[in-house]
């Protein structure tokens, strides 16, 4: 709990940092969309024991604004996105099982980029807030497979996390990659922590040029 507090804190401090520069990094506003493919997992302790999971697919999509210069400034995000993640059967669940939550996300991110004659290569960084729309779970063998909501007091509704990537500009489209570390512990009961990764391919369009 305290350590979630700490990194809170520290994404609210970060989060005026930049919109303060976005402020004084005001030249030029472009508007775009974005989507792509999700590779989500997440860090899974049970009694501070660490349980092997999988990798699970999703995806995001959704709009971007910058509000910035040439260089640098400011990239604020709206995305629908899936996550979750998979787990092979083990002695105190004897079945496969799929977790999958949705939110709203909204990443913060200082961008810097380098103007070139036709790509311009970018990284990109900043704090995500995310919302949870809906948590399902699906437990399945050979013979059949059964799929509900997460029970109530089980997993949170909010997340916090950080994200960073890399990727490049050609004219109006985006090609970028970006990991994403979920800081808070989205698991209710006390002897189970839950954190999110993502990792995340994307593609967009940004208009004006």
């Amino acid at each position: 709990m305290r350590r979630t507090l700490t990194a809170a804190r520290g994404l609210i401090l970060a989060t005026g940092l930049l919109i303060g520069l976005a402020t004084a990094a005001m030249g030029q506003i472009r508007g775009g969309i974005k989507g792509g493919y999700n590779s989500a997992n997440v860090s899974l302790k049970v009694a501070d024991d660490k349980v092997d999971t999988k990798a699970k697919g999703g995806f995001h999509v959704g709009g971007t604004l910058y509000v910035g210069g040439a260089t640098w400034g400011i990239e604020v995000q709206g995305l629908y996105t899936k996550k979750g993640f998979k787990r092979d059967p083990a002695s105190e669940v004897p079945f496969d099982e799929e977790w999958r939550f949705t939110y709203w996300e909204f990443p913060l991110l200082l961008m810097a980029q380098t103007p070139m004659a036709v790509t311009s290569p970018r990284v990109f960084f900043g704090p995500t807030f995310s919302f949870q729309t809906s948590c399902k779970r699906k437990v399945f063998d050979e013979l059949d497979e059964v799929e509900f909501d997460c029970l109530p007091g089980q997993v949170k509704g909010t997340d916090i996390g950080f994200l960073a990537g890399i990727g490049i500009k050609a004219t109006s489209l985006t090609i970028d990659i970006s990991y994403e570390w979920g800081f808070k512990d989205i698991a209710v009961s006390e002897i189970v922590s839950i954190k999110n990764r993502n990792l995340m391919f994307s593609v967009g369009l940004t208009f004006p040029n």
